[in-house]
């Protein structure tokens, strides 16, 4: 590692946000905060990353000392380094209002909303406005799933809107207004206040206003991994997500970096988190470069035991079909952390495709031990019935995990697979429409739309979506040779020609059977009434079984064509090696050949001299 770590610093920030977002309710960025602290590199293994300077106070200062601590106070302590004013400190209170903000508290983690949010009526301390908005929000989001009668079923009214947001938004533009702050306190530069006025500008599907909600936010908080979160969640392509990744940068570079006491080869807090970002953002829309598993092998260096990362290394496997890779990271985070359930339904989907049984039965009864009402356990319950064809008890169970958490980002496209193995297309789209709902991002969605329409035959729609499939991931052969079918079906030959070729150039690095893709293209080339190219293109697909030993449906068209094509141009000898060596196909087209071979054959004794 080339560049030193303040790792001092890294661990204050996180436990400060660990105890700071969870004293506001935010339990997920609370938890994903602490299991980044823990995953830190040891101190004593930490001695060449980071400095021989380690701050007195970092074991003993937290939060509640900060919200005590006169702000005039002078005495070096990390919050009157530059670098702490990241630390987002809310103003001390009196003590009356800050016992009722910890009943409010206690209601609010016993999922008492409405009543945590009656507690704090009357309160102008943000704190206590931020729980008691945010418990409103999440009452009518309780009440919501609980109207809703089953995934899919008549009355599923997975777009009914939560009545409260409204109302919410309208009493946050009020107090964001400059007439209306409290004396004491400027609400419309208090993070968590943006970060909820964000999550309910996306609920309401105002996508970019929420996004620059959020950035205000993350730029006044950057700790906030729940905020993190949510706007990758609204992100819909990887140039946005890139120029917001460096205009994040370049802000905390002038805001912090510039007036904090580190030089060019330490590395800031911020800048890890940013670098954790970037990871994920690239991890989403199915990136590989050398720059981004460089980022994440110097993350794990410093963060060796932290299983959110080696998952996100795993997920990159997975997304380049490097599933040995994706097992074996999985393997891992397993035996350091075997009850996390987080991300393990993604790890049931590579032994899926892996066809490894035995073991998915293992991880079936494993993640039913722990947790059996955790969505992630449905999943892998679901694929494990997949697996064994049982169709009906994978829905099943993909309901029951959309039942838990109807955010469930994969239950909903892989509920539309098995729609789609029962042949029911019309549910199957339903599922594929909501998982796009929940995840505009998702590839394989995108492209379960495309085939169910191409079963229907609707190959305009079939093109839209496979086209929305290919921006995702642009260097997957199977959308190509989708989109080439696609566009064969529309007549658009020579469409449907750039989307085949385009296959056979991604499949240049492999030593992969193309004799199909050459059948395709040398059909396509003979509705154009192009011969030359129609020859070139049977003769490669024959070429396949030489080189390659396949033989299939494909080889045995192009070896028949050939021989046609041969004896038509009087080249008898040659029609005769194609024709008699004809031992794949059907009945008739070995007929056929057999029938060719013999004509050749006399030909070729009739021009012989007689002895």
């Amino acid at each position: 590692m080339n560049q030193s770590l303040e790792l001092d610093h890294l661990k204050f920030q996180l436990r400060e946000a660990t105890e700071l977002l969870g004293s506001l309710g935010l339990y997920q960025g609370s938890k994903w905060c602490a299991e980044a602290l823990n995953g830190i590199i040891s101190n004593d293994l930490s001695k060449n990353l980071s400095s021989d300077k380690k701050s007195d106070s970092d074991e003993t200062l937290s939060i509640y000392d900060l919200e005590d601590n006169e702000y005039d106070n002078n005495e070096t302590t990390p919050v009157n380094d530059p670098l702490y004013n990241v630390i987002f400190k809310f103003p001390k209170v009196q003590s009356k209002i800050n016992d009722k903000y910890q009943f409010a508290k206690s209601l609010f983690d016993c999922k008492e909303f409405d009543r945590c949010s009656q507690t704090l009526n009357g309160l102008k301390s943000s704190k206590c406005i931020f729980l008691r908005l945010y418990s409103k929000f999440l009452s009518h989001e309780k009440k919501k799933e609980e109207e809703t009668e089953g995934v899919l079923g008549q009355n599923d009214n997975y777009n009914s809107t939560n009545p409260s947001i409204p109302l919410i938004l309208k009493e946050l533009d009020q107090l964001f207004d400059e007439n209306n702050n409290h004396k004491f306190e400027n609400y419309s530069e208090n993070p968590f206040l943006l970060y909820l006025k964000g999550i309910l500008l996306l609920r309401q599907k105002f996508n970019s206003l929420a996004q620059q909600t959020l950035i205000k936010s993350l730029k006044i908080y950057p700790f906030n991994w729940s905020c993190w979160v949510e706007l990758i969640s609204s992100l819909n392509n990887l140039d946005q997500s890139l120029q917001i990744l460096k205009d994040f940068e370049s802000f905390f570079e002038i805001k912090f970096l510039n007036k904090s006491n580190f030089n060019n080869n330490q590395i800031h807090p911020i800048q890890i988190i940013v670098k954790i970002v970037k990871i994920v953002i690239n991890q989403e829309f199915f990136q590989q470069s050398m720059e981004l598993y460089d980022d994440l092998n110097y993350l794990l260096q410093i963060f060796p035991n932290f299983s959110y990362l080696k998952t996100q290394k795993a997920l990159i496997s997975y997304h380049s079909m490097d599933y040995q890779e994706a097992e074996d990271l999985f393997d891992d985070i397993l035996t350091n952390d075997p009850l996390r359930l987080d991300d393990m339904d993604i790890y049931s989907n590579i032994l899926y495709v892996m066809e490894k049984k035995s073991k998915l039965s293992y991880l079936a009864q494993f993640a039913s031990s722990i947790d059996r009402f955790r969505s992630e356990t449905c999943c892998i319950v679901a694929n494990y019935y997949s697996l064994k064809f049982e169709h009906e008890k994978a829905i099943m169970y993909y309901r029951r995990a959309l039942t838990l958490n109807r955010n469930c980002l994969s239950a909903w496209t892989l509920m539309g697979h098995e729609f789609v193995e029962l042949k029911n297309s019309h549910a199957a789209i339903e599922s594929y429409r909501r998982a796009v709902d929940t995840n505009i991002k998702d590839f394989k969605a995108w492209y379960g739309l495309g085939q169910a329409y191409e079963v229907l035959d609707m190959h305009l729609y079939s093109l839209y979506y496979y086209q929305r499939a290919c921006t995702l991931k642009p260097l997957d052969k199977r959308i190509w040779q989708a989109l080439g079918n696609c566009y064969e079906k529309l007549n658009k030959f020579k469409d449907s020609i750039k989307s085949y070729k385009k296959v056979l150039n991604l499949n240049e690095v492999e030593n992969f059977d193309n004799s199909s893709i050459f059948f395709k293209l040398a059909l396509l080339y003979e509705k154009l009434l192009n011969s030359d190219k129609v020859y070139e293109f049977m003769k490669l697909c024959y070429n396949e079984e030489i080189n390659l030993n396949v033989k299939n449906d494909e080889t045995a068209k192009a070896r028949l064509w050939l021989s046609k094509f041969e004896i038509k141009n009087k080249n008898f000898e040659l029609a005769y090696n194609y024709a008699s060596d004809f031992n794949h196909g059907t009945s008739q087209e070995i007929e056929e050949a057999r029938s060719i071979a013999r004509e050749a054959r006399n030909r070729i004794n009739s021009k012989l001299p007689n002895l």
